[in-house]
């Protein structure tokens, strides 16, 4: 391609520098299949350099700060028209908008690596546009989500003043729907913005524009001398989606990985690479959740068959074998759990890959996601509270989200989540019980984040607002130091909003309690656990919370049999049934209900409602960390006495409360002769390390059996399983 035909493709700050833009890539692809050589132009390395990766990291993946404040907009903003002065922003949004939504004032070090940074923008914007005059595209086109569109607005601006020939096209989440119809109206430097899908549409506007033929009419493409139309229409639509995800080329990272070799990022940081296998999401066709607003004008459901999500799989592992993988899938495909996650099993990948799912995913397809190498996952989880979650449209139970937690702990995967609060009608003494329950689920994965729900563009909360109640929606406040437009259109180009309720509430005052309660689950929870070893004479329940009533528990008899069925949320009338059908004595579910109460009691189970879910984490797939296997050591010698085998905790002082054994061993007068007992190893622990002796007191190994002694004693804890009744 001649040089006047060269097409530039541009991720802008403060786009990912850790891994490659998905978006860009697949285009790349679609334009080669059509005879259209592109390039992908990463200048958000270069500005990361620039600024530092811990910084730019932070505002690029990890809200710091703070999202709402809009902080990578407005460090490029001084290079847009009639820009806001810095001392206006940093005192009405850095200062105050920090203190009154987030609870945590921006500091001042951060602050000034803001500024700093807003003082960098001019030569790094130089140095683009030198390499753009070297370049000389006849196209140049801008991937624009989260906060990449001023600084592309920038570029392009520059772009437009010294290449007047050039054509810029914006695309991506930031110019859907009216966002991207008001780029248009707003910045005369931008050509056309592409709104939805631009896989379909975006090959024949680069032929247009190459041939010199007017990209007008092209569905999705908004452009100057449309636009006016369709503001008067009052409807925006999009480009055509994708129908045949099998279609679709595998995206081609080659020129991310040469930018990120040459950047000193590469000897320290190794890249994950983005893939999908579905767009859309199945759940959101059928009851979109309030606070979502992916999906805004593509929400059907679409998935790559089996065998084709399983050979680029293979094919984009094998090329970037070191690399982790992110599926950019909104949901998981729940028939997947047919063909193509048992097929990764067979074959799983060197290195992990990541999945959206849904909370209420079975025990079975949690251990297959694991066999398939898919360690990590992000389930809808947000709240431990039935109403909220109702509220939330999330159509998973709080038992069902505490279940996955514990399930994801004991098969070895990796959950990410978050807690949201402040939904209109969600009823205030929800929150003081579920900081109640924190406490008991310390040993499980603490969210990543918790905090104010956020209303953004295309969710319920938007777009159905006032039935949902809500009240006075308008753009965040720091969009106005980021543009200077009119209300109006501000309102057009936002995708955060601020918001009251139409019944007044203080939700900071009754969610404090949960934001303490969760604040302290995140600082204690690596040395925290809560575990069982099943035995054939009964179940032990070690606890190490610093809730727990007792150090050690033994369930037998009935009490065992209840405990193991609660692995799973269950009501008592299914407990009834199933143990009518697994015991000789069966019992009424009044009897069955006391039990349970007991359990709850001791803080080893919950309830909700009728349902009730055991805590405790099986010893056997799970094994408990280095921290905890160390504070589990400690415990159990003050509990118990050395023998020759390991440690013995008499069956006397089991039970008995937390407090009594909370310190550690004694240690040997001064100048006596310290007793030669045995050291208890560093290593994991096993099921056969425990056992209970005839006197009912639990002896803990210090290593653990050997020649298939652990299975021995399963064979015998099964055969005894039906002869055990309500006693």
């Amino acid at each position: 391609m001649t040089a006047e035909g060269r097409i530039v493709l541009v991720s802008m700050p403060f786009g990912q520098v850790f891994s490659p833009s998905i978006a860009l890539s697949l285009l790349k692809s679609e334009l080669a299949a059509h005879d259209m050589s592109a390039e992908v132009k990463y200048f958000s390395i270069q500005f990361a350099e620039l600024i530092g990766q811990h910084f730019y990291y932070g505002l690029s993946a990890e809200s710091r700060p703070s999202i709402e404040h809009l902080a990578g907009e407005w460090i490029f903003s001084g290079a847009l028209p009639s820009a806001s002065r810095p001392a206006r922003y940093v005192d009405a949004i850095l200062r105050k908008r920090g203190a009154a939504h987030t609870g945590q004032p921006v500091s001042a070090a951060l602050i000034r690596r803001i500024l700093r940074a807003r003082a960098q923008v001019d030569g790094f914007l130089r140095e683009c546009l030198d390499w753009m005059l070297r370049a000389r595209p006849r196209l140049v086109g801008f991937t624009s989500m989260f906060q990449q569109h001023a600084a592309s607005l920038a570029l392009a601006r520059l772009i437009k003043q010294a290449l007047p020939e050039s054509f810029v096209v914006f695309g991506g989440a930031n110019c859907a729907d009216v966002m991207g119809a008001e780029t248009v109206r707003q910045f005369p430097f931008v050509d056309a913005v592409v709104s939805g899908e631009a896989d379909l549409v975006f090959p024949e506007l680069a032929r247009r524009v190459l041939e010199g033929q007017p990209v007008g009419g092209l569905p999705g493409v908004r452009t100057p001398d449309g636009v006016a139309a369709e503001f008067a229409r009052g409807r925006f639509s999009p480009a055509p989606m994708v129908r045949d995800m099998d279609a679709l080329p595998y995206p081609d990272y080659s020129d991310y990985f040469e930018q990120f070799e040459a950047s000193r990022f590469a000897r320290e940081w190794q890249p994950s690479i983005y893939l999908e296998t579905s767009r859309g999401c199945w759940w959101g066709e059928r009851m979109h959740c309030t606070f979502c607003g992916l999906n805004g004008q593509t929400m059907a459901f679409r998935a790559k068959s089996a065998p084709r999500a399983v050979e680029e799989l293979t094919t984009m592992t094998g090329r970037y074998p070191a690399c982790v993988v992110e599926m950019t899938d909104n949901i998981l495909d729940l028939g997947y759990f047919k063909e193509f996650v048992p097929e990764l099993a067979r074959r799983p990948p060197a290195t992990g890959i990541f999945y959206e799912v849904k909370a209420n995913l079975r025990k079975d397809q949690l251990r297959s996601l694991r066999d398939a190498g898919i360690r990590s996952i992000q389930p809808g989880i947000e709240s431990f509270s039935d109403p909220v979650l109702k509220l939330m449209r999330k159509g998973v139970s709080a038992l069902q989200n505490v279940q996955l937690l514990k399930w994801c702990k004991e098969l070895g995967l990796q959950p990410g989540w978050n807690v949201l609060w402040g939904f209109p009608g969600e009823p205030p003494d929800e929150y003081l019980r579920m900081a109640r329950l924190v406490p008991l689920l310390t040993h499980l994965q603490p969210p990543e984040g918790y905090g104010m729900i956020r209303l953004d563009r295309f969710s319920p909360n938007f777009f159905d607002s006032e039935r949902l109640g809500f009240a006075d929606v308008r753009p965040l406040p720091a969009y106005r130091h980021v543009y200077s437009l009119s209300e109006e259109a501000l309102g057009n180009l936002a995708y955060y909003f601020d918001f009251g309720y139409r019944e007044p509430r203080d939700v900071r005052a009754y969610a404090e309690p949960l934001f303490k309660a969760l604040r302290e689950w995140r600082q204690v929870h690596e040395k925290n656990d809560l575990f069982s070893v099943d035995l054939v004479d009964g179940l032990l329940v070690w606890d190490l919370r610093p809730a727990g009533r007792t150090p050690l528990t033994i369930l037998r008899g009935a009490d065992r049999f209840l405990y193991r069925a609660c692995d799973a949320a269950i009501d008592v009338r299914r407990l009834v049934d199933c143990l009518d059908h697994s015991i000789e004595d069966p019992a009424s579910g009044d009897v069955i209900e006391r039990r349970l109460e007991s359990l709850v009691e001791s803080r080893l189970m919950v309830r909700d409602g009728t349902r009730y879910l055991a805590l405790a984490v099986p010893l056997g797939e799970y094994s408990p960390p280095a921290p905890v296997v160390a504070r589990f050591h400690e415990l159990v010698r003050a509990l118990g006495r050395a023998v020759p085998d390991g440690w013995l905790v008499p069956a006397d002082i089991i039970g008995e409360t937390a407090e009594r054994h909370a310190r550690p061993a004694t240690k040997p007068r001064r100048g006596g002769s310290r007793s030669r007992t045995p050291r208890m190893p560093d290593d994991r622990l096993d099921e056969s390390q425990f056992s209970i002796d005839e006197r009912g007191g639990v002896l803990v190994r210090r290593r653990a059996a050997r020649h298939g002694g652990s299975d021995a004693w399963r064979q015998g804890r099964r055969k005894n399983e039906k002869t055990e009744g309500i006693g």
